[in-house]
Order: C-alpha cells, then sequence, then structure tokens
C-alpha cells in the first residue's frame, strides 16, 4: 500500500471512533424513577360472578369442571 492510502485507512478508523464517542455522548440512557407496582392493582377487590339466577332473561352455560388428573 502506498503512503496515501495508509493515510486514507487511519483517518477513516479515527473518524470512525470519532463519531462512536460523540453518539455515545448524544444517545444517554434516560434514568427511569418510576416505582410504582407492577402487576394488577392491588387495591382491586375481588368480585363474583353472578349467578344464573341473578340476571333476568339471560340462560347462562354451565361452569367449566376443574380436571382433578392429569389424562395423558
Amino acid at each position: 500500500m502506498t503512503d496515501t492510502t495508509q493515510k486514507i485507512e487511519r483517518l477513516k478508523r479515527e473518524l470512525a471512533i470519532a463519531k462512536e464517542e460523540a453518539r455515545k455522548e448524544t444517545q444517554r440512557p434516560s434514568v427511569n424513577r418510576n416505582f410504582d407496582f407492577v402487576g394488577p392493582d392491588p387495591n382491586a377487590s375481588h368480585k363474583e360472578i353472578p349467578g344464573s339466577s341473578d340476571i333476568p332473561d339471560v340462560g347462562l352455560l354451565p361452569r367449566k369442571q376443574k380436571r382433578t388428573e392429569n389424562k395423558w
């Protein structure tokens, strides 16, 4: 390689390093100070499902039965 091509390659590497450092300086991650709860609302109360006799003019299907054992 000639002297000028070596200089060009070195300058390209230096420019890439400088661009990366500038990008790191401008793109600092923001700090999240939100310490709220995660998940369902802890203040929510359990609501009972109304029975079929509680709702007039509606015929509801029976509830699903839970499996007691693994059938596989």
